[in-house]
């Protein structure tokens, strides 16, 4: 049995992947879908809760995910820009939460080892914020302390968390990862068929 952690995770899936070309949250990676391996790398961590943002075909996200124990939130407002989203699940995590983990839809090869390691360095040591980092660049996903949640709350639409993160450079507790997994997102189709997720 896993110790509970109060830390609530809120995978991004609102988007509509224009970049990619294809519907994204559900493109095949690994013998599943990008939300099915995001979601399951959550649930096998830490984490006390899973909420997935949904908003561009929500209906499909959500009938994929129908048997795992997570909770969608629908974003309506989804085209207003991430923000909007993270804004949304901040909002739907439980009262009991300490932190609140990040997640993008598009890192479906992100593992529940490292989203472990980013509740352990929280626990201890009690950052605000907590990236993990690859050769000195910062990644994602994000852990942020809920003494923050109304700052995120409150980011505008075109400065989204980077506004958050710059007011607390200070205090982002940076956690450096074996690999460069937690630097790779897919936006592209030919970032997606260069990995050997995508064949």
């Amino acid at each position: 049995m896993k110790s509970r952690s109060g830390v609530s995770a809120i995978l991004l899936a609102a988007g509509e992947s224009r970049r990619m070309g294809a519907f994204k949250q559900l493109l095949p990676f690994r013998g599943k879908t990008f939300v099915e391996c995001c979601v399951d790398a959550l649930l096998d961590s830490r984490v006390d809760e899973v909420l997935v943002v949904t908003g561009h075909r929500h209906d499909d996200v959500a009938f994929t995910l129908r048997q795992r124990p997570v909770k969608t939130v629908l974003n309506p407002d989804y085209k207003v820009g991430m923000i909007s989203s993270v804004k949304k699940g901040v909002d739907a995590i439980s009262a009991q939460s300490r932190a609140f983990l990040i997640a993008l839809v598009d890192q479906p090869q992100i593992s529940a080892a490292l989203v472990d390691r980013l509740i352990d360095a929280y626990e201890s040591y009690q950052p605000l914020l907590v990236s993990p980092t690859f050769n000195g660049k910062n990644g994602h996903p994000l852990l942020v302390d809920v003494s923050l949640r109304s700052e995120v709350m409150s980011a505008r639409p075109e400065e989204g968390l980077k506004e958050v993160l710059r007011a607390h450079s200070e205090s982002i507790l940076r956690i450096e990862w074996e690999t460069e997994d937690v630097l790779i997102d897919f936006d592209l189709p030919e970032e997606y068929r260069g990995f050997d997720g995508g064949e």
